[in-house]
């Protein structure tokens, strides 16, 4: 779990670092360090997690983050926006069952418009790994019904406006949500969510103007947009594995094997749409029917599923949404809808990374972590 968590971190900050698609150009690049404090606290989306909130949380974060001087395939369409990497500390009111989060992320700040004012609206999305100090525990632990594992993933979303101070400063205030979960890799795993207030202080610490102009990053550059720019139909294969839980916590875990195609079609810049077929395997569906006295072979355990999918495109980084419905499973228990959330990234033309969440609606079944080919 640790391994392939820290899988994610890797793939997500290739995606933001990358050098593949830039070209040099006369800009400046900025680097600006910042400390924020947030004020939330834990949001009770089921019943039975109300005895793990004791008071408000109060929060703090360091982060660092560019723009920069180099353009890149996203940078226009999204009105160049700024990435960076955050750590988040989070004392969660109650440190006897919950303890301590902390987060690391890498992030990516869209600007919500084109003109450069003093005060400007910004959505910043990061995704990476988190730390939960006081997670389940049988016998140590038992009242901790909403993580299940130390390590998990964090996702944060947040709403900020912006006031520039001058030049080298600018204070930030908004509202956001930060999510903690492993993906029902380890139960209990009701996940943590964490809607907090956010003021902010930002420094410039570093720039430097950019006044050469490299044919190759030219090159690079124009090859990724024809990539990027293609609006024929594509077929995206892609070979997945992960593993799940079951109840009662602190048993065994099993492991899934899903082959999942997409028919996708770009219609913008930043949108795709398509349709696709699934064919997913699960250890822990075939245990659940020899609980149920129904015991079936490998081959009747296939969960074959049709899909819709949107996909939103940031350069060679993009973000899948799926929903899907089962053609066929012998196990009824579930709901015959699923959905697949995933972040992929584009190595050269063809070579996908893919790390995904599936859910039926609102509950997580399992990570999923692979590859595949775009044809």
């Amino acid at each position: 779990m640790k391994f392939k968590l820290i899988t994610l971190i890797c793939i997500n900050a290739l995606s933001i670092f990358a050098q593949s698609d830039t070209l040099s150009a006369p800009s400046t690049t900025h680097i600006f360090i910042g400390a924020s404090t947030q004020y939330g606290f834990i949001w009770t989306h089921r019943h039975n997690m109300g005895h793990l909130v004791k008071k408000h949380i109060a929060a703090f974060e360091l982060d660092i983050s560019k723009s920069d001087g180099q353009e890149r395939a996203f940078h226009q369409p999204f009105h160049f926006p700024w990435t960076g990497i955050a750590l988040h500390f989070i004392p969660l009111g109650n440190p006897e069952e919950l303890g301590t989060a902390i987060g690391i992320y890498p992030f990516i700040n869209f600007p919500l418009g084109k003109k450069n004012r003093k005060i400007k609206t910004h959505l910043r999305f990061g995704y990476g790994i988190g730390y939960i100090t006081k997670s389940f525990d049988p016998i140590e632990n038992h009242k901790n019904v909403a993580i299940g594992s130390h390590i998990n993933a964090c996702m944060s979303l947040r709403l900020n406006e912006q006031w520039k101070l001058n030049a080298n400063n600018y204070v930030e205030f908004g509202i956001g949500i930060t999510h903690f979960s492993n993906g029902a890799s380890k139960l209990p795993n009701l996940g943590l969510n964490l809607p907090l207030l956010n003021f902010g202080f930002h420094h410039l610490f570093y720039q430097n103007l950019c006044t050469k102009t490299s044919n190759d990053h030219r090159n690079q550059l124009a090859n990724t947009k024809a990539i990027l720019g293609q609006r024929n139909w594509k077929l995206n294969l892609l070979l997945v594995t992960g593993f799940n839980d079951l109840e009662p916590p602190g048993g065994k875990r099993f492991g899934v094997l899903n082959i999942e195609s997409s028919l996708m079609r770009q219609t913008a810049r930043k949108h795709k749409w398509g349709l696709g077929l699934d064919l997913m395997y699960s250890d822990a569906i075939r245990i659940k029917l020899a609980t149920d006295t129904i015991h079936v072979s490998a081959f009747e355990n296939l969960q074959p599923g049709g899909k819709i999918a949107y996909e939103f495109v940031v350069g060679r980084l993009s973000f899948p949404i799926e929903f899907g419905i089962y053609i066929y499973s012998r196990y009824k228990n579930l709901t015959p809808v699923y959905n697949r959330f995933a972040v992929q990234y584009l190595v050269g033309k063809h070579l996908l990374l893919n790390i995904s969440l599936k859910t039926h609606l609102a509950r997580a079944e399992y990570f999923e972590f692979g590859g595949g080919w775009k044809f």
